[in-house]
C-alpha cells in the first residue's frame, strides 16, 4: 500500500474572504467569486431541462434555449446578444441538459452590467414570437441530422431504448422536425407555457467569477429586477431507469463510425459522498486506480466518468472506455475491481490522497473545464439552499468506512450495464428516432487479470551528461512557475512526433509529482513542454520522459495512436477541414514518414533568476538524440495557400471552409484582421445561418498560428445543402463584405477600435500574458514585435484603420477547403 501516485490534484475555487452569496428579493442567490484579471464570467443555470418537457413535444426544451436567443422586450433584435457580447471582447454559448438548461458568457469586466442585464431580460422576457419558433426549429431539425453521424447521439438513443417507458431517460431529447411538427400557433403556446412554468427566479442560480467590480451589489440589483417570482415546481417520483430484465444482458450496436469504444453503466450512488471519490479513483492511473489497472492488461488508454443524478437516490455513472469489442472484459475487471476497491476503506489512504481534493463535478457540462466547475456549483447552489460560500466551496468530505464499503459492494454485486460496439450486420433491433442498430447479448464476464495485482511501471530513469548550453536558444523570462522547452522537426516526421506526443501525456499521468502544472501541446511538427519550476520534479520528470520504454507502453501508445488518428479521420467535416487547413499551413507532409531523429531546433524559457548551472542540472536528463546539431531552425517556412482542395470525410453533410489569409506576416496585418473579424462575424451568422438558414454551425472567426500565420476563417456545414449552394453563399458574402466595409461609420470602427486596445493592453500587460509572447518571439524567430502592436493602436485613427483593412481585404486572395463523402 505504500506505493501510490495521485494524479488529479485539481480542486474547487478556494473559499475566501470575498467570496459570498448574494441573496436576491426575488429568490435568486448568486455566488460571488472574485478573482484577479480583467474578465468575468457569468454562469446562470434553470432548473429544468428536456426531462421536463410535456412527453407529446420531445425537443421543447432544446427548442426554447434557441428561441431565446431571437430578441426580448428590451432588446428586440435578433441575436442582438451575441454583438453585445462581442463588443466586450467575450463569448458566450449555452446548453440544454436531463434537468438544467444553462447560459453562460465571458467578458471585459467593464462589460459584466450590460451583458448581465440583456441576459436577464432575454430570459425573463422573451419575444417568443411564432416566426422565430418556426426558423429554429429548422435549424434545429438541421442540427440533429447533422448529429446522426455522431455516435454519442446513438449511444444515448439506445440508453433511451433500453429505459422504462415511464422513465424521463426513454424520451427523445433533441428535437427535429417531427418531434415539434405542431402547427405553428399551438406549438409558439407550448414553448410560451414551458417558459412560463420554470423560467422563475426560485428556480435559478447564477455564478459570476472573476473581476467582479466594486459596485456588483448594485449591478445584480438592478439586473435581476425584471426576473418574475416564483417558486421552484415540483416534479413527480421517477422510478428507477432501467427494469431489473435489461440489467441481466448486455448490448450491442453499430455506430456511424468505427472505434467508438464501449460504455459501462453502473448506478450512481445513493450516498452523494462515495460519488466524487470514486470519479477520482476511477480516473487515477496509478497503482490502486481502475484507469492504471486497465493500461497495465492493454485494455484501454482512457477512461471517461460521467453521472447524472435524476433524483437525491437515483442516477447512472458512465464509463467510456476507448476498447471496441472488449466490453465485457473491462466490465469485468472494473466490477472486480470495486469488489477489492470496497475493502480498501477511506481511514487507510495515504494522508496526501485524502488531503487532495478530486474533481467533485463529474456531471455533464460545457467542456470547458472552468465552466463545468461553475455550472456544478450553480447546481450545488441551486440544490443547497442553507448552505453558506465556505461550505459550498469546501471539497469534498471524505465517505466514513461503513457508507464507502457498502456502496461499493452494491456497485460490484450489480455489475454494469455494457454498450458495445459491433460491426456485424445480423441486429435485430433499431431504436426510435435515430433507427440505431442494436442487439442483446447474453451477459458474460471472462476471467481478467485482478487490478491490483497489475500496474504499469514507469521506465527506468536514465542519467547522462547535460547537454551543451550554446545549443538551446535561451529564453530567460520574468516568471517563477515555469520551465518551457521546445522542439521543432521537419514536417515529414508528424506520425511519429504524434506518438511522442502521446507517449509524453501518458507518462505524465503518472508522474505524480509534477502536479497539474505539467503539460504538453503538439501543434503540426512543433513539440512544447511546460513543468512547474521545482527542481527534483524537473529532473524526475524529464528522466522519466526519455526513458526506453518497455512493450507494454509502446503497445499502449500504439493503441492510442491508431483510435486518435481514426477519430480525426472520421471527425465531423467542419472539424477535418480544420485540420487541414492547419497542417497545411503548418508545412505538414504526411507521406514518405521517418522514425522520429532530431529536431531542427529546441528552445528553452527559464526563470530570469535561475543561473547557468541550476539550468545545465534541471536539463540533465535529456538524452544526447534531443539535441540538434544547430541552434536556428531550419525548416522551410510553408507557403500560404491558394485555390482550392477537397478532404474526404466519413459525415455525408456537406462543409465549406473559405481561409482569407492576411497579405504579410507582421503586427500591422494581424491588427487588421482581428479588426475585419470584429465587423464581418456577425452579418456573416446572420446571413448565412438566419436568412439563408443553410445550417446551424456557421462561424467567422480569426485564426493566428503561433508563427505568424492569420486569416479569416469562414466556415459552414450544412446537412441539406449541397456545395454549389455553400460556394455561391460564401462568394456572395464575400462580394457584400467589401461594400459592408466601405459604407461603415466611423463611429462604429472605433468601437471596435476601443475593444481590440483593451483586449492587446489585456495581452501586452504584466498581469496578461508576458510569458507567451516572449516564447513566441523566440520560439518562432517573431523577435522585435512584442511591442508593435499598442505603438500602431496609438498612432493611427479610425479613418487610418478602416483604409488599412479595406486595402489589404483587396489583396487577400481565398483559399476553400470542402468536404467530400467518402
Amino acid at each position: 500500500m505504500t506505493a501510490f501516485t495521485v494524479h488529479d490534484r485539481r480542486r474547487l475555487p478556494r473559499s475566501g474572504a470575498q467570496a459570498r452569496l448574494h441573496h436576491h428579493h426575488s429568490g435568486l442567490r448568486t455566488l460571488l467569486l472574485p478573482t484577479a484579471g480583467q474578465q468575468v464570467t457569468a454562469v446562470l443555470q434553470v432548473g429544468a431541462g428536456s426531462h421536463d418537457e410535456p412527453e407529446t413535444r420531445p425537443g421543447l426544451a432544446h427548442l426554447l434555449e434557441h428561441v431565446l436567443f431571437t430578441g426580448s422586450e428590451r432588446y428586440p433584435e435578433v441575436h442582438h446578444f451575441a454583438r453585445r457580447v462581442q463588443g466586450w471582447n467575450g463569448r458566450y454559448n449555452a446548453s440544454t441538459l436531463d434537468d438544467t438548461m444553462a447560459f453562460f458568457f465571458t467578458v471585459d469586466a467593464e462589460g459584466l452590467a450590460p451583458c448581465l442585464a440583456h441576459l436577464i431580460d432575454m430570459l425573463s422576457r422573451p419575444l417568443l414570437t411564432p416566426e422565430s419558433v418556426a426558423r429554429e426549429r429548422r435549424i434545429l431539425d438541421a442540427e440533429f441530422r447533422t448529429r446522426l453521424a455522431d455516435p454519442r447521439l446513438h449511444r444515448q438513443a439506445l440508453l433511451a431504448r433500453l429505459a422504462r417507458p415511464s422513465h424521463p431517460l426513454a424520451r427523445f431529447t433533441a428535437g427535429n422536425a417531427h418531434s415539434l411538427s405542431a402547427p405553428l400557433a399551438s406549438l409558439t403556446g407550448e414553448v410560451r407555457a414551458f417558459h412560463a412554468r420554470w423560467f422563475r427566479a426560485g428556480n435559478m442560480a447564477l455564478i459570476l467569477r472573476g473581476a467582479l467590480p466594486d459596485n456588483v451589489d448594485g449591478v445584480l440589483t438592478e439586473a435581476l429586477s425584471p426576473l418574475p417570482a416564483g417558486p421552484t415546481p415540483s416534479r413527480p417520483p421517477l422510478p428507477t431507469a432501467f427494469p431489473s430484465d435489461i440489467r441481466q444482458q448486455d448490448w450491442l450496436w453499430r455506430a456511424p463510425q468505427s472505434d467508438t469504444g464501449c460504455a459501462l453503466l453502473f448506478p450512481l450512488p445513493e450516498e452523494e459522498r462515495v460519488w466524487p471519490w470514486l470519479r477520482h479513483w476511477l480516473r487515477e492511473p496509478g497503482l490502486h486506480g481502475a484507469l492504471g489497472g486497465l493500461r497495465a492488461a492493454g485494455m484501454a488508454s482512457t477512461i471517461t466518468v460521467t453521472g447524472q443524478r435524476r433524483q437525491r437516490n437515483q442516477g447512472e455513472c458512465q464509463i467510456l472506455l476507448d476498447s471496441p469489442g472488449r466490453g465485457q472484459e473491462c466490465a469485468a475487471m472494473l466490477e472486480q475491481w470495486l469488489s477489492r476497491m470496497a475493502d480498501y476503506l477511506p481511514s487507510q489512504w495515504p494522508s496526501t490522497v485524502r488531503l487532495a481534493a478530486p474533481d467533485p463535478e463529474g456531471f455533464p457540462a460545457p467542456p470547458d473545464a472552468r465552466l463545468a466547475r461553475l455550472c456544478y456549483l450553480a447546481r450545488r447552489v441551486a440544490g443547497e439552499p442553507e448552505a453558506d460560500a465556505d461550505t459550498l466551496l469546501a471539497p469534498p468530505a471524505l465517505p466514513d468506512d461503513h457508507t464507502w464499503r457498502t456502496a461499493l459492494k452494491v456497485l460490484s454485486d450489480n455489475g454494469a450495464l455494457v454498450i458495445d460496439h459491433d460491426d456485424g450486420r445480423d441486429f435485430t433491433h433499431f431504436t426510435p428516432w435515430t433507427g440505431t442498430p442494436c442487439r442483446p447479448i447474453p451477459r458474460q464476464r471472462p476471467a481478467v487479470a485482478d487490478p491490483f495485482r497489475t500496474s504499469l511501471p514507469l521506465p527506468a530513469t536514465t542519467t547522462t551528461m547535460p547537454p551543451p548550453l550554446k545549443r538551446l536558444i535561451r529564453v530567460p523570462v520574468e516568471t517563477g512557475e515555469t520551465l518551457r522547452l521546445g522542439w521543432h522537426w521537419p514536417g515529414d516526421q508528424i506520425t511519429a512526433l504524434e506518438r511522442l506526443s502521446l507517449h509524453w501525456r501518458l507518462l505524465l499521468e503518472h508522474v505524480s509529482c509534477t502536479g497539474p502544472k505539467a503539460g504538453v501541446h503538439q501543434s503540426g511538427t512543433n513539440l512544447i513542454l511546460d513543468l512547474p519550476v521545482d527542481d527534483s520534479a524537473i529532473r524526475t520528470t524529464l528522466a522519466t520522459l526519455f526513458a526506453p520504454l518497455d512493450a507494454r507502453w509502446e503497445g499502449l501508445i500504439k493503441h492510442r495512436h491508431r483510435i486518435w488518428r481514426r477519430q480525426l479521420d472520421a471527425a465531423a467535416p467542419a472539424h477535418r477541414l480544420l485540420q487541414v487547413l492547419r497542417d497545411r499551413l503548418d508545412g505538414v507532409a504526411r507521406e514518405n514518414q521517418r522514425p522520429l531523429s532530431s529536431p531542427t531546433s529546441w528552445c528553452c524559457a527559464y526563470p530570469q533568476a535561475w543561473p547557468e548551472t541550476q539550468l545545465s542540472t534541471a536539463l540533465s536528463p535529456i538524452t544526447a538524440r534531443f539535441v540538434p546539431d544547430a541552434a536556428t531552425h531550419t525548416a522551410s517556412v510553408a507557403a500560404i495557400p491558394t485555390g482550392e482542395q477537397a478532404v474526404p470525410c466519413a459525415f455525408p453533410d456537406h462543409a465549406r471552409l473559405l481561409y482569407l489569409p492576411a497579405p504579410r506576416r507582421n503586427a500591422l496585418d494581424r491588427l487588421c484582421w482581428r479588426l475585419l473579424q470584429r465587423h464581418l462575424a456577425v452579418p456573416f451568422y446572420q446571413q448565412l445561418r438566419l436568412q439563408q438558414q443553410l445550417g446551424y454551425w456557421v462561424d467567422c472567426r480569426y485564426q493566428e498560428e503561433a508563427d505568424g500565420h492569420c486569416g479569416l476563417l469562414l466556415l459552414v456545414q450544412s446537412p441539406a445543402h449541397g456545395q454549389r449552394v455553400l460556394q455561391a453563399a460564401l462568394a456572395g458574402f464575400l462580394e457584400h463584405a467589401g461594400t459592408l466595409l466601405a459604407a461603415m461609420p466611423l463611429e462604429d470602427w472605433q468601437c471596435a477600435l476601443r475593444s481590440l486596445r483593451a483586449e492587446v493592453g489585456r495581452e501586452h500587460s504584466v498581469s496578461g500574458h508576458p510569458f507567451e509572447y516572449r516564447w513566441k518571439q523566440a520560439f518562432y524567430q517573431r523577435s522585435g514585435e512584442a511591442n508593435a502592436e499598442p505603438r500602431l493602436l496609438a498612432r493611427l485613427t479610425a479613418k487610418d484603420w478602416r483604409d488599412e483593412v479595406l486595402e489589404r481585404y483587396a489583396m487577400a486572395r481565398p483559399f476553400t477547403l470542402y468536404s467530400t463523402t467518402e
